[in-house]
């Protein structure tokens, strides 16, 4: 009896500790109650490490949570966050079925696949219920891959945002297939994909420098040089915007919309904050195993 009576008050005190927290550690206690990694590996590191460079290719391999959505006779960027799923931009797979699309991990070279990529069919397609077409708010949906993903090293999941961390001010990298647009001609697209480092801008910034600011939602957020043409286009729709921390390990902190204009207009790149979904993404991937961050 004595002993129950003891774990009784160990319980009440450990609730009254953690109530005397701030609203951040709370919501950091629920992801790691969800992120229970099941798997002795380690997220957002990279193959390589490297100086970024404005619009230099990647290494190969460099992030092996780049993956690909294969739609028909068209790809689309996307995520890999754990053992079961991608992200991406919830426009990119509206209104499709899981039959309708598969996805390649371990891409790299879209125009040339190389054997060490594999193809995985799609058991189901969660996209975000609030996401609205017409502004492309809350522009996320969730790819759940048919089998489990067996990690290696040109296959493994980036990290996901960090709960409350402010990420303005800093330097975001942004991963895509496009090449800017020019005055000669239209948009291009890379067999490769490309990396930059844009400044992560706040709200005023992005509402005056977004090339349309309707879509200027309250889950956006932006990056680029303001005054300056944007490198993100829209076929980048889907792409990760990542931020590397003194560790070296990379943070997933946005998905790019498709209403980024990558013409010689200047103008800044929009992307749906994953801080704000982190909610919505652990209740949808309960069922997933999620590496550690260091």
């Amino acid at each position: 009896m004595k002993f129950l009576l003891y774990s009784v008050l160990c319980i009440f005190s450990a609730i009254s500790m953690v109530s005397s927290l701030n609203n951040t550690t709370l919501e950091k206690g629920l992801l790691d109650f969800f992120f229970n990694n099941c798997k002795q590996c380690k997220c957002g590191v990279p193959n390589r490490e490297s100086r970024l460079i404005g619009g230099e290719y990647l290494r190969t391999y460099e992030f092996p949570w780049i993956s690909m959505i294969q739609i028909k006779s068209s790809v689309a960027p996307a995520v890999l966050i754990n053992d079961k799923y991608v992200i991406t931009a919830a426009n990119q797979v509206l209104g499709l079925s899981p039959l309708d699309i598969k996805v390649t991990l371990g891409a790299f070279d879209r125009c040339f696949p190389d054997q060490s990529s594999a193809n995985v069919s799609v058991d189901q397609i969660i996209v975000n219920p609030d996401f609205s077409p017409g502004n492309r708010a809350n522009d996320l949906a969730l790819i759940k891959l048919s089998t489990p993903v067996t990690f290696d090293k040109r296959v493994r999941p980036i990290c996901l945002s960090t709960p409350g961390y402010n990420y303005l001010g800093q330097v975001a990298t942004v991963v895509g297939w496009s090449e800017a647009q020019t005055v000669e001609g239209p948009i291009v697209a890379s067999c490769r994909p490309r990396k930059s480092g844009l400044p992560i801008l706040g709200h005023d910034e992005c509402l005056g420098t977004a090339a349309d600011p309707q879509y200027f939602s309250a889950d956006k957020g932006c990056v680029g040089v303001v005054g300056a043409p944007s490198v993100v286009c829209n076929v980048d729709a889907g792409g990760p915007v990542m931020y590397r921390s003194k560790s070296g390990v990379y943070d997933l902190i946005g998905i790019l919309s498709d209403q980024n204009d990558c013409s010689p207009k200047p103008s800044t790149a929009l992307y749906t904050n994953i801080n704000q979904h982190l909610r919505w993404i652990t209740q949808n991937t309960k069922d997933a195993c999620y590496c550690y961050k260091t």
